[in-house]
């Protein structure tokens, strides 16, 4: 059986050479949400100003409750059933394994596959955010170059998984074989550094 190293993706892209400009990994057609959104609030509008010329009150009333709700409720019927998209990305012995499962079009659903030799460096990153009230807001970023060419020829992957994991898989992933060739980084905080050493 083909060993495989989970890296808990909550989202993943591909990348240019500065890591700032993100393309999904598969490109799914225009749903034309914003198009319908508008279309409903058109309508509805329309209905309330037609009742309001016409002293049709009741209708006038009703359109104006109305405007603001009937578009996100077409919204959501309209995306009721629909799964969500997965993102799931693996180490294998071949390289990294990136799959997308497309909820509204499984005939967009994919497999790449980037192979160690085209990998060069991997970078894992400790990001915080801090959000007033909220707090500090804090994920783990792979941030993965690659030999490939064009616009956006490496990875991007941020995962919600604590530190001290994220490191296991990254040793687990250094350990499969084509893999030792790779530049393997840590940047992190120094206090949380000293933390790992505490696990």
């Amino acid at each position: 059986m083909q060993q495989r190293v989970r890296l808990y993706a909550n989202n993943c892209h591909f990348t240019d050479d500065k890591f700032d400009r993100y393309e999904p990994l598969v490109r799914q057609p225009n749903t034309h949400q914003g198009k319908i959104f508008l279309a409903c609030l058109a309508t509805s509008l329309g209905l309330f100003l037609f009742g309001v010329i016409t002293e049709r009150d009741w209708l006038a009333g009703t359109m104006g409750l109305a405007t603001p709700i009937v578009p996100f409720v077409v919204l959501y019927l309209r995306g009721r059933g629909v799964p969500e998209d997965k993102i799931e990305a693996y180490a294998v012995q071949r390289g990294l394994l990136l799959i997308f499962e497309c909820g509204q079009f499984s005939e967009l659903s994919a497999e790449i596959l980037i192979p160690f030799t085209e990998i060069t460096s991997i970078i894992l990153e400790s990001k915080v955010v801090y959000e007033g009230r909220l707090g500090p807001h804090r994920w783990r970023q792979y941030r993965i170059s690659t030999s490939r060419a064009g616009e956006t020829p490496h990875v991007l992957i941020n995962t919600f998984r604590p530190m001290h994991l994220v490191l296991q898989d990254l040793r687990r992933l250094s350990a499969l074989s084509g893999a030792n060739q790779i530049d393997m980084q840590l940047i992190a905080p120094q206090e949380e550094i000293a933390a790992l050493r505490t696990h």
